[in-house]
């Protein structure tokens, strides 16, 4: 027998945001925070992904949920990665996100890490160092989206 604590929470409504939508709202973001800190987003195409949300113990739906992962490149000399993380922190700090991991790493492999997540639902913030050819010529501006459900879609229980 299930708890109905945890079977309602289980099935509590998904936000909803369409994936294009998801795509866009991910896109404006990185391209804000890498203007935020002097440059713009790399030439590289963005990869965005978008997976099926499975429950914690495997439960699929036949619903149309989502996952969005998106990440941008932005190209920064490894000297000023350090820096440009305390900015972004502080950026994200002051828009309600909790810092979950900050590391920097000093010369010769200097490197940042920095995650933060919402305070209230929303999306997941991963900024790195990306390593290319023993160096880390730019900063990874990652995206992870909560589940979501497409507006109009009947989200269906698990």
């Amino acid at each position: 027998m299930s708890d109905d604590k945890e079977e309602t929470a289980k099935n509590a409504p998904l936000p909803r945001m369409s994936r294009e939508s998801a795509q866009t709202w991910a896109r404006k973001f990185t391209e804000r925070l890498a203007k935020s800190i002097g440059e713009p987003v790399g030439p590289r195409t963005p990869d965005a992904r978008f997976l099926k949300c499975g429950g914690k113990n495997g439960e699929t739906a036949t619903d149309d949920r989502f996952i969005l992962m998106y990440s941008a490149w932005v190209k920064v000399p490894a000297e000023r990665h350090n820096e440009a993380a305390h900015k972004l922190r502080e950026i994200l700090v002051d828009e309600g996100y909790t810092i979950t991991t900050e590391r920097s790493y000093k010369a010769p492999k200097q490197s940042m890490i920095l995650e933060a997540r919402p305070k209230k639902g929303g999306f997941f913030i991963a900024i790195q160092s990306a390593a290319v050819d023993g160096g880390f010529p730019e900063i990874t501006l990652g995206i992870d989206s909560p589940c979501m459900i497409p507006p109009g879609a009947t989200q269906s229980h698990q």
